[in-house]
């Protein structure tokens, strides 16, 4: 079970990296994907830490 919630964590972890690589034509909506890729990273390392247990 720890492994499934290790990948599901980087799973978001990633998907939040690629929005925050991700560039628009429009500057307010490059910045809110970039603020999307922020929170999306910001869950996924919380999920490994609490849920996966990765923080030991």
């Amino acid at each position: 079970m720890r492994i499934i919630h290790t990948l599901i964590g980087l799973l978001i972890t990633f998907f939040g990296l690629a929005l925050l690589n991700t560039t628009m034509d429009t500057a307010i909506r490059n910045r809110m994907v970039k603020v999307y890729g922020i929170i999306l990273m910001s869950i996924g390392v919380f999920y490994l830490k609490k849920t996966a247990k990765l923080d030991k």
